[in-house]
């Protein structure tokens, strides 16, 4: 069976992920959305997907099914889902896993399996994949990055203690669940060859295979013009612990460096459901953004996108979009994981506190390098990070799939 033949046969897919895919905001949706409205344009796809809370909003049902697909919506209590993995599964699988595995969810997907013939079967993070693990049929697991990794990283940089605690007791199960679980799939994706090789030394025998992200080159745009571009921007949920680890670096410790060379530099915080800590920090030199509309207005028109990230795995689609923008992008090499950016031509990469700084106050300072950068950036994007690029990518795992090369 060749990848002609693979593109012109309808295939029936049944799909699953975590958290349903609308609206449209934050990586863990963007990225099912798309290929969901991809593959069910050629195939037959059923979707069966959590909801956190009660009710689904009926237009949010409503857009998923003008994909032109099955849709299986399972509502999530967060208090119930914790209290039954506390009680049920604490010791057996990571909180991450063990706060979705839930019986309502088993029940449709098992129902699906036994009444169709499914061709391919996805699950969108290891979240979902125990609902595959056991079943006889095709099965590709989107794991994305290498949670082992994530929280390694994220217990090592937290100051917290019960973030510490949380994310160390995390690390000592992933490290026993994580490397099993890959060995029940055909296929497991990957956002980075840094997250397949950390995947690999765990456990070397299932087959890896990149499949990157996205973005939306024709909504994520450079402007007209360069010199109207001004201030520093971090953009990001503004709710999540990396996120707040990166704001407070960047007041502490990176922000008074610039004023000293730029007194009159402003800092843009933009993002969702800040905590009353990021609100506090509005001031003359540092604005808030709360859960604007749209991030490509505030990318467009951003001087620098500041990303001191120290975390874990993956892929940022932050900085894709902002490089998509032509935003000149000043991050670490943790924050530029996954984009094959080459620094001082694509981006600003720097080591410590001192070196990101330095990298701001350059692009600040000096139109010209910084329009250079801004215009390679969004080049890089289009050859590397493109939707269609990924579609190109997804098709070739599914061919190998139901070729039966495993």
């Amino acid at each position: 069976m060749d990848n002609k033949n693979i593109n012109s046969k309808k295939l029936k897919i049944l799909f699953l992920t975590p958290r349903l895919p609308f609206p449209v905001i934050g990586g863990d949706r963007l990225k099912p959305y798309n290929i969901l409205s991809y593959l069910a344009k050629k195939h037959d796809v059923t979707l069966v997907s959590f909801y956190q809370g009660k009710n689904v909003p009926e237009e949010y049902v409503n857009e998923i099914k003008k994909l032109g697909l099955e849709l299986f919506v399972i509502p999530l209590s967060p208090v119930k889902a914790s209290l039954r993995h506390l009680f049920k599964s604490f010791f057996r699988f990571p909180l991450e896993i063990g706060y979705y595995t839930q019986p309502e969810f088993k029940k449709v997907v098992d129902e699906l399996l036994k009444e169709k013939q499914f061709d391919v079967s996805f699950a969108f993070f290891m979240r979902t994949a125990e609902y595959l693990k056991n079943y006889n049929v095709k099965k590709i697991l989107m794991a994305e990055d290498c949670r082992v990794v994530y929280q390694k990283r994220s217990y090592h940089s937290t100051r917290n203690l019960i973030q510490k605690l949380t994310r160390w007791w995390e690390y000592k199960r992933l490290l026993k669940y994580e490397p099993e679980i890959v060995n029940h799939f055909d296929v497991n994706t990957l956002v980075t060859e840094q997250d397949i090789s950390s995947m690999q030394s765990q456990n070397p025998k299932p087959k890896y295979r990149l499949l990157t992200n996205g973005t939306d080159i024709n909504k994520f745009k450079m402007p007209n013009g360069f010199t109207h571009r001004r201030d520093i921007l971090f953009a990001g949920k503004l709710d999540i612990w990396a996120n707040v680890l990166m704001i407070r670096d960047i007041v502490n410790n990176i922000l008074p460096k610039i004023k000293l060379e730029i007194p009159d530099c402003r800092l843009n915080i933009v993002g969702a459901n800040p905590s009353s800590e990021i609100k506090s920090l509005e001031s003359e030199s540092i604005k808030i953004f709360p859960n604007v509309p749209d991030m490509v207005p505030f990318l467009q028109n951003a001087n620098v996108f500041l990303h001191p990230h120290v975390g874990g795995s993956g892929i940022q689609n932050k900085i894709i979009e902002a490089m998509a923008c032509g935003c000149p992008v000043v991050t670490t090499q943790t924050g530029i994981q996954g984009i094959p950016a080459t620094h001082g031509k694509d981006v600003m990469i720097g080591t410590s506190d001192e070196e990101l700084a330095n990298h701001t106050i350059k692009v600040l300072k000096d139109d010209v390098y910084a329009e250079q950068i801004s215009q390679n950036a969004r080049l890089l994007i289009e050859q590397t990070h493109s939707w269609d690029s990924v579609f190109d990518a997804l098709d070739k795992i599914i061919y190998e799939v139901m070729d039966g090369n495993n």
